[in-house]
């Protein structure tokens, strides 16, 4: 075998994908950062708010 075939092999190419998935993913991220937290964080209260409202009626139910 060449050294060209040697070096872009299978697990080469599964490697550079992966880092180029890595990078892009990144550069989406800065990019959007800021709406992504936005909705993480609204996600996060509304779930919590769900569950004091379903403990609240839970309460409730039992008095």
């Amino acid at each position: 075998m060449r050294n060209t075939d040697k070096f872009f092999d299978s697990k080469m190419i599964v490697n550079l994908v992966l880092a180029l998935s890595l990078m892009l993913s990144a550069i989406y991220y800065l990019n959007y950062s800021d709406e992504i937290e936005d909705e993480v964080t609204t996600v996060i209260v509304n779930s919590v708010k769900d569950a004091n409202n379903s403990l609240a009626e839970q309460e409730s139910v039992r008095k």
